[in-house]
């Protein structure tokens, strides 16, 4: 049984997010006690409360350094606030567009990616928490000011410090939570596979393949998809190349 702890915390006065989400350097997060709890748990507060035990939120993330961390911080806090279920890519890895596939795939109240939204990351770059809502796009400025307004205000978050998920493999993880009636899920899906379905039902490969002079396998959280659709749509062998930018059809 897995216990809520209720933390007091101090508002920041700078987590006025674009719909780009909330970008900042990554010791922002790290320096400053409670900063990204703060943040995540001002985005919850933008779902109702009655609907947060049947809410699902998907969650992912293009790779930047911290996610683990945050994703980690997302599971314990949306636990922690009775949201029901979360689904997240297979090690924290979901592209943008893969969240969006998934959020209109499953029908689901929005979720949260994690992305420095291009600029350079690592220990000393930029890292951000962005929240789509249900028709996966960004969520527009009257969901983003009622994220900034909670975040100037919040006193308190909810929390199961002791609750840890398995990232790295595909499937079902439940949990039961002191003073819940339903077990709180989180489903680990592969990162690939339903934005590459959703392609291949928009674009026929076959085609396009004759069409293609060079496939570029740059772009950091993009690239397994483009490999899928090369390997798996177009039938094409990965070359050695693969392992550099470009590779040739």
């Amino acid at each position: 049984m897995v216990k809520i702890v209720t933390v007091l915390t101090q508002a920041y006065a700078d987590q006025k997010p674009s719909t780009s989400g909330l970008c900042k350097r990554v010791w922002v997060f790290q320096d400053n006690v409670h900063y990204a709890e703060n943040f995540i748990q001002s985005i919850l507060a933008t779902v109702p409360t009655a609907e947060w035990q049947e809410a699902v939120l998907v969650v992912g993330s293009d790779g930047q350094f911290y996610m683990t961390e945050a994703i980690q911080l997302i599971i314990r806090i949306a636990a922690a606030n009775g949201i029901g279920r979360l689904v997240i890519g297979r090690n924290g890895i979901l592209s943008t567009p893969a969240v969006s596939c998934i959020i209109r795939k499953i029908k689901v109240i929005g979720g949260i990616i994690l992305t420095a939204n291009h600029n350079p990351g690592g220990p000393n770059g930029d890292f951000g928490i962005k929240f789509n809502i249900s028709n996966g796009g960004p969520a527009p400025e009257g969901i983003t000011d009622k994220i900034f307004q909670s975040s100037k205000t919040i006193e308190e978050y909810a929390i199961r410090p002791d609750l840890k998920v398995d990232l790295g493999t595909v499937g079902e993880q439940q949990f039961d939570l002191e003073n819940k009636f339903k077990p709180f899920t989180v489903e680990i899906v592969d990162s690939v596979e339903a934005y590459v379905n959703i392609l291949r039902n928009i674009f026929d490969f076959s085609e396009l393949k004759e069409q293609w002079g060079s496939w570029s396998v740059a772009g950091g959280a993009n690239m397994p998809y483009k490999i899928a659709l090369v390997l798996d749509s177009v039938q094409t062998p990965l070359p050695q190349r693969a392992q550099s930018s470009t590779f040739h059809l």
